[in-house]
């Protein structure tokens, strides 16, 4: 003789199926680790001011930036201050300096040869982990120049014994520029009027987009 089983149990059964057929077999699904960054993504800012933009030569364990101004705003120089979280470390050229010339300032005297001579660029990481660096034009004489051009480079690291998950967004902060004028040291000036123009003018750079990867 059949014995017919409740519909109710057949239907608990189907269900129980395909409750497992959709976890794979396993009633308790699991949550995928974070992965550890190992090195730096940078997505370029826009605009046409000035701004922070990624080098060709950049690279996820050395990311390499160059400060790039407004095309046809003339400065003799520029300097800024940038912060950065802990967990991205400001590296070093092979001047030894956080900053890298690009040839587009005269650093040193006219016609100078001294191959001693300090040059007219400087660069530091101070507490809290902020970069300050500077290059400027050397001589009066020498004539300003195009803010439009890649003026010079930092570099960025990620400090690996910090790493955050990939993914992780990098605050850095430009905390501030400021830019010497074009007319601010003509050799025609005589020093009364040289000196009524020593105001360096503030900036705003614009940074890009930085994650862990």
């Amino acid at each position: 003789m059949q014995i017919l089983r409740p519909l109710s149990l057949i239907l608990s059964g189907l269900v129980l199926t395909l409750a497992m057929a959709c976890s794979g077999g396993s009633g308790t699904p699991t949550a995928s680790s974070p992965t550890a960054a190992t090195g730096l993504a940078y997505v370029d800012p826009t605009g046409t001011g000035w701004r922070l933009m990624k080098d060709a030569s950049s690279t996820p364990n050395r990311l390499v930036l160059n400060l790039v101004g407004p095309s046809g705003i003339k400065t003799r120089g520029v300097g800024f201050n940038l912060a950065a979280p802990a967990t991205v470390k400001f590296g070093a050229f092979t001047n030894g300096l956080p900053i890298n010339d690009l040839n587009v300032f005269e650093l040193r005297r006219t016609g100078s040869i001294d191959p001693h001579e300090p040059v007219a660029m400087t660069g530091g990481v101070k507490p809290g982990n902020i970069l300050s660096v500077g290059i400027y034009q050397k001589d009066r004489d020498q004539s300003a120049k195009d803010a439009g051009a890649a003026l010079c480079q930092i570099a960025l690291s990620l400090d690996t014994t910090k790493a955050p998950d990939a993914g992780t967004l990098l605050a850095l902060s430009l905390l501030k520029a400021k830019a010497i004028p074009e007319d601010i040291g003509r050799e025609t000036d005589d020093l009364w009027t040289l000196d009524q123009k020593m105001r360096m003018t503030d900036l705003t750079i614009a940074v890009g987009t930085l994650r862990a990867q």
